[in-house]
């Protein structure tokens, strides 16, 4: 103890000026957005620099398992694309005057910060404005559902996870189309929950959800998870826990989904509300 104030009374000039000089900085940055803005885009490209060196470690002992998904779509992709030439060559005669328009474009980006242990929980990826990316793109894997898009800079952007109590997604019954709301039940990383399903409409274990298509973030069809649990809720409605197809505590690669005709979409909606 006598050694250290010792030290304090040795350096106290030094100490007293490092935190007057903080102080200072403090009042700069509180009281003036140029100066604020600054420091909040250095401290956005210093963070995500950190996490981008510490995840490429972390990746190296996650390459098996990465291959594997990887191959795994490449064989779901082969297989829509060996059906799509089979279903074109079946109907040649009435596609030749047929007009398509591209209504999704994707783009791949690496995660490089995640947690799944708070109430909000948010990815960090490798990708930003200058490779395309905008806020509300939808982020998915070859498993299941991730986020959206919520936050970009130029390298960089930033996922409203599934595991975050501010997500919410349209989801239906692959069997049957019945659809209701899934969000997160906040406890465990593995499961949401399904509600407004009524209960006449019959559930069982097992049965898988997807995504309905009905918003203009998530294309319809994407796997969301499949039934672990059900009750009945007042005797109306029942309360669905939904385990997930993704496991958010071991992803690395995801599909960011841009939704070309999503303007077109929120107009006429917007309209109609006006009508």
């Amino acid at each position: 103890m006598r050694n250290l104030l010792k030290l304090l009374y040795a350096y106290h000039f030094l100490i007293l000026f490092v935190l007057l000089e903080g102080f200072a900085l403090f009042l700069i940055i509180q009281n003036n957005h140029f100066q604020r803005v600054k420091i909040t885009q250095f401290s956005n490209a210093f963070s995500g620099s950190f996490y981008k060196q510490t995840d490429n470690f972390k990746a190296y002992f996650s390459l098996k398992e990465t291959n594997q998904l990887l191959a795994q779509e490449n064989n779901e992709l082969r297989n829509k694309l060996a059906s799509l030439k089979k279903n074109i060559q079946d109907k040649k005669d009435t596609l030749i005057d047929t007009i398509y328009k591209q209504r999704y474009t994707f783009f791949s980006a690496k995660i490089i910060n995640n947690s799944v242990n708070k109430q909000y929980n948010y990815l960090t990826l490798n990708r930003g404005s200058k490779d395309g990316i905008k806020p509300d793109m939808a982020v998915i894997t070859p498993r299941g559902i991730v986020g959206v898009i919520v936050g970009v800079s130029n390298n960089y952007s930033t996922v409203l996870s599934v595991l975050n109590r501010n997500f919410k997604v349209s989801a239906k019954f692959k069997k049957n189309n019945y659809f209701g709301s899934l969000a997160w039940g906040y406890l465990n990383p593995e499961i949401c929950i399904l509600s407004d399903i009524p209960y006449h409409v019959k559930v069982e274990i097992g049965d898988t959800l997807i995504t309905t298509g009905f918003s203009d973030v998530f294309p319809e069809g994407i796997p969301v998870g499949t039934v672990k649990e059900f009750d009945l809720k007042n005797g109306n409605f029942y309360t669905i826990k939904v385990k997930l197809t993704n496991d958010f505590r071991n992803l690395n690669y995801v599909t960011l989904v841009d939704n070309l005709m999503k303007k077109e979409q929120q107009d006429l909606e917007i309209k109609s509300e006006h009508d």
